[in-house]
Order: C-alpha cells, then structure tokens, then sequence
C-alpha cells in the first residue's frame, strides 16, 4: 500500500506531458509518460523516453493502461495491430525489444463497465431524491472524485500540457483512429451508439432552437445539466478514481523489484531474487520482473488525465 508522505521535487516542467518523481517507500525513480491515445506527438514522446532510458541503462519496467482482456482483443485483429498504432502498442513493443517487463496495469473492463452501470445508476438515484440527502451526496461524490483524480498546482500537470502545440496539431489523428479502434474490435456496439446519437439529433434539430418556447428552453438547459453531472460523477469516479488506485498499485508493484534496499539481511542470502511484485499481469512474450536489478526508472505510459491523480496517490497516499 502507499504511505502519506511529503511530494519529492520534480522536473516536469523540462517536458509538458511527463511527471518525473521518486516512490517514496522504494526510492524508485518512476516516469509517468501523459499520451493523447493514438496521437503522433504522443507516440514520438514515448518512443524518444524510452530510448533514452534504454541508452542510459535505467529502463525498468513499463506499465501501459490496458489489460489482459481489451489487450488481447487488440491482439487478435490485425488491423488494430497494423494501422491504428498506439502510444501503448509502441511501449509494449520497446518492452519486448529490449527484453523490459511489460505490464498490464489497467483494471479489467469488465470491472469497470460494471462500476460504470453502477456509478451512473446512483448518480440518477441521487438526482431524483433531494429531500433524501441525494444532492449533497451526488455533490461530495463529484468534488471528492475531482480532488483525487485531478489534483492542480504545483508538481503537477497544468492545463498547457493539454493543449500542447504539438498535441493540438496531431489531435485530428486521435479523434479519426480512436473511435475507430473502438469500432473495429466491437463493431455492433458502435454502430448501436452512433444510430443512437444520430437518431436522437432527430432531422429538425437545424430549425429547433427558433421553435423553442421559454418553458421549452429552460427544460432544455435543466436536463442538460443534470446529464452533465451525471458525466461529471462516472468520469472522474469509475473512469478516473477508481481506475487510478489500481494503475498506481501496479507501479508501485513494479518499484519493489528496483528497490535499493530490498529487505534484511537474511531476505538477501535466502531468499531468491526474482518477481516482487504482487499480482503483475504481464503482457504476452513480455519478461517478468526480476528484483536482482537496482538503479532503474519505472516508466507507465497512460492517458493525460490519469497522471495527476496517480502522481498524488503514490507520493501523497490516498
């Protein structure tokens, strides 16, 4: 688990999309890499990090934000495989290259569509009883979540690592290929989704809003807002919270294999060296973990928004 300690410095400023920062119980250096899914820019900072950490002799293990069950899924379609390159794919297939562990860090997405149902099934429970306390439940939960998932100021990522130049002009790439991965490995889901959002647009919508009464517009305005905060609860608890305690647990797995101090002194002369982190699900044909090694940097690969709140769990505790 992770112990509440203070936040070591941090040099992330040298390059907008990573947070650079010591595991406070292993003394592990750990490098959380931000990527826009799918985005050249993206792709080019993970390649160009992780070889300068195979040059220096440093690269350690390399978590990337999927699991064993949509991993594989990428892995049986070859057009996911050949046309829609990721940031992930490129880390994985450096991992394998230079012979690093390469993990499965994300929570299973059967685990999270269910967490998801759940989350937006309450959020509606709360929203509809208001005299019952559900307000101020639905609000704590939102507020909550921001605080953990996005945590702001200084030692963590700002709002220009968002809208990096060089993000912003690759982001046409990551709204064509990412959608699009989505509808090559479950096309019948997607095509349910985009007839619904078509088919709800409706063929007058370019005349409606000269339609609209008063009465008619501030219904509007209410509805859309109670869907923005339903959003707002299932984004930053299931999708990012949530999801951030586990790729954080998963790091900090990886951390005990590097740590310099790897136990007593009886630890070290009978007990063998090899895998000491706990639970790891290691990619296919990827090495696992060896605790022999010391000196290196543990490199996660992840989307922007999971970097903050992972970065505060693991140097500040929960």
């Amino acid at each position: 688990g992770f112990h509440a300690v203070k936040s070591y410095p941090t040099n992330s400023k040298l390059r907008s999309q990573i947070l650079d920062f010591i595991e406070p119980s292993t003394g592990v250096q750990v490098k959380l890499i931000g990527a826009m899914h799918y985005n050249p820019a993206s792709i080019q900072l993970a390649t160009d990090t992780i070889n300068q950490l195979e040059k220096e002799g440093k690269l350690g293990s390399i978590i990337i934000e999927s699991c064993d069950i949509r991993w594989n899924a990428t892995l049986e379609n070859e057009f996911v495989q050949d046309q829609l390159m990721s940031e992930m794919r490129t880390a994985h297939d450096l991992g394998l290259l230079y012979e690093r562990p390469v993990v499965l860090g994300d929570q299973r997405i059967n685990i999270t569509v269910s967490q998801l149902k759940n989350g937006a099934k309450e959020a509606v429970l709360d929203l509809v009883q208001p005299w019952n306390g559900g307000w101020n439940r639905l609000y704590n939960s939102v507020s909550t979540a921001r605080k953990e998932a996005v945590p702001l100021g200084e030692g963590f990522l700002g709002i220009d690592s968002f809208f990096d130049p060089k993000l912003m002009t690759a982001a046409p790439v990551s709204l064509l290929k990412y959608p699009l991965s989505y509808f090559v490995r479950s096309p019948v889901f997607s095509i349910i989704v985009l007839c619904f959002f078509i088919l709800s647009g409706g063929v007058d919508d370019a005349n409606a809003l000269s339609d609209l009464t008063p009465t008619d517009l501030a219904e509007s305005i209410f509805f859309s807002a109670l869907e923005t905060v339903i959003f707002a609860r299932i984004f930053l608890k299931e999708l990012l919270a949530e999801r951030n305690e586990i790729l954080a647990e998963n790091i900090f797995e990886q951390c005990r294999n590097y740590a310099a101090d790897k136990g007593n002194v009886w630890d070290k002369l009978f007990q063998p060296a090899g895998d000491k982190s706990n639970g790891a699900i290691y990619a296919p044909d990827s090495v696992v973990g060896n605790s022999a090694e010391e000196g290196k940097v543990v490199v996660a690969v992840l989307g922007l928004a999971h970097c903050n709140g992972i970065k505060k769990i693991m140097t500040e505790g929960k």
